[in-house]
């Protein structure tokens, strides 16, 4: 076999253990997603899209805008690269590392929800400074945030035990243990709820009881590995000095991403009733395929990249990610093109039961529609960063970042004066795409071109394929309008919809080529 062929068997190899894994991830988080919807129906039913609703979303915001802050968008991004560069040291070494630790997490988190729930007036004057005037609101977002704000101690924990089993390529339960949250708050709407007078308060403690079996779930699986965390002070490891430099420009990286959904919540806090929730509804509809996708490569490529640089394979790690790129483009595209066309009747279908009326569904579909816009930047821009953080750079997206809330700040400023609620989304759409603008413009110029020009062909067939599979969509409202009459109805159109625009798209991949390239059936030449 020549020294040729041989590369490219292994860049085969990689490329498929990639997609493979990538695959694992998406299909627990398909089946985690599946079930939010179900919670998410449930909350809808119960809560609406009124003041109840706005003070429930507000408070289950803070521990998880500080879990992304902290631990799951962070943590992992600063844990993975050292551990893989201390497992080449040794599994003792390795271990040691993840003992200090997970006892230094322990104890900052211990203080950090402490502190949030003796301070949680002045966090909610930051996160719901509209709520202020209204004391029955304000009143209680302020109960139910510190009645869930430990959730924060226990996701959090769970988000570094997540990050290890990636590191040692065991996806599959750190993909599903969210599915536990979600079982949880249905459980909560289906019994706890109906027995308080205020049913929040039910579906809080379905919160804390999600954050606990998340964190139950991981300790077998971390035995399995050979580590079983104890407590240890040694906190003056290199390791963990390493660590912490790259936890502080990947906090404030990560920061600036949740100050730019924090900017939309607050800002929407200043609306009409409802805004917040029509947000809320809307970004749960488009964190589907994020998570499916974007999520679900990014966290498949980032012990990929690592593993492949701590070997000094540059090269490799440069084909992962074109491999990353292309195939985001082709999942996400039809995606985008779906949710435009479909967004009222995805909306009208899972929803509008209840206390959710249809003009709650016609406000949240097209906030839906404006965060739709940007979902391939937000996928892009996952995987990018991923990139950066591999090779140990966590100032280069945080830099990006920051410029992306100020991008962020001033465009929702200006378009909510002439568009409400829908302003906001788009200005966060908006900001996601100079995000990836800029990290993809930083990657080009240490690497050389990201894509050469076999994958931007290929990028531009998934193009062309989405617009054929608009054509379908368009074509069957015409034929067939919604909305139906009946609830069965309207769910057999939508399932009709979704089909017929997959089989397009499915069809046009197939007769173009590449629909065994996107299952790793066939090398990627380009």
């Amino acid at each position: 076999m020549t020294r040729k062929q041989n590369k490219s068997n292994q860049d085969g190899s990689s490329r498929k253990q990639l997609l493979a894994a990538a695959g694992r991830v998406g299909g627990w988080t398909l089946l985690s997603r599946i079930l939010g919807f179900a919670r998410d129906i449930f909350l809808a039913r119960i809560l609406g899209a009124g003041v109840l609703a706005d003070a429930f979303f507000v408070a289950f915001k803070l521990p998880n805008f500080f879990r992304r802050m902290f631990a799951e968008g962070t943590l992992t991004v600063a844990l993975v690269p050292v551990l893989n560069d201390e497992r080449q040291r040794g599994e003792k070494a390795a271990h040691a590392y993840l003992d200090a630790l997970g006892t230094l997490l322990l104890l900052v988190l211990t203080t950090t929800t402490a502190l949030g729930m003796l301070g949680m007036p002045w966090l909610l004057i930051v996160f719901a400074p509209g709520f202020m005037d209204e004391p029955d609101r304000w009143q209680l977002s302020l109960s139910l945030a510190r009645w869930m704000f430990p959730y924060l101690l226990l996701i959090s924990l769970t988000a570094m035990a997540w990050g290890v089993l990636n590191t040692y390529q065991r996806f599959s339960l750190a993909a599903a243990s969210p599915a536990l949250l979600n079982l949880a708050i249905i459980f909560a709407a289906v019994v706890l709820a109906p027995r308080f007078d205020n049913p929040a308060y039910g579906l809080a403690i379905g919160v804390l009881l999600g954050g606990m079996l998340q964190l139950g779930v991981q300790w077998p699986a971390l035995r399995a590995i050979g580590w079983q965390p104890r407590l240890s002070f040694n906190f003056r490891q290199p390791a963990i000095a390493q660590t912490l430099r790259l936890f502080g420009p990947a906090l404030l990286a990560v920061a600036a991403v949740q100050i730019n959904i924090l900017v939309g919540t607050i800002l929407a806090t200043l609306l009409e009733p409802g805004a917040v929730s029509y947000l809320y509804y809307s970004d749960r509809i488009v964190q589907l395929p994020l998570g499916i996708f974007g999520i679900a490569m990014s966290t498949a490529l980032l012990p990929t990249l690592s593993a492949h640089l701590s070997r000094g394979d540059a090269p490799q790690a440069r084909q992962d990610l074109k491999t990353g790129l292309v195939w985001l483009g082709w999942i996400t595209l039809p995606a985008v093109a779906g949710l435009w066309l479909l967004a009222r009747p995805i909306i009208q279908t899972l929803f509008e039961h209840g206390a959710f009326d249809h003009h709650s569904t016609v406000a949240t579909a097209h906030a839906l529609q404006a965060y739709a816009l940007g979902l391939l930047a937000f996928c892009w821009v996952k995987l990018l960063a991923t990139a950066c953080y591999a090779e140990k750079d966590a100032k280069a997206p945080m830099r990006f970042a920051a410029v992306s809330v100020a991008v962020n700040i001033l465009l929702a400023i200006i378009l909510m004066r002439f568009f409400s609620y829908i302003g906001l989304a788009l200005a966060t759409s908006l900001a996601a795409i100079v995000n990836a603008t800029l990290l993809w413009r930083h990657l080009a110029k240490r690497h050389g071109p990201l894509l050469d020009l076999t994958a931007s062909l290929r990028l531009a067939k998934a193009v062309l394929g989405s617009l054929l599979m608009m054509t379908v969509l368009d074509g069957l409202s015409a034929l067939w309008p919604f909305p139906m009459h009946g609830q069965w109805l309207q769910v057999f159109w939508l399932a009709v919809s979704v089909v017929s625009g997959a089989i397009a798209f499915f069809a046009f991949a197939m007769l173009s080529g590449e629909l065994r390239s996107l299952f790793g059936h066939r090398q990627d030449r380009g």
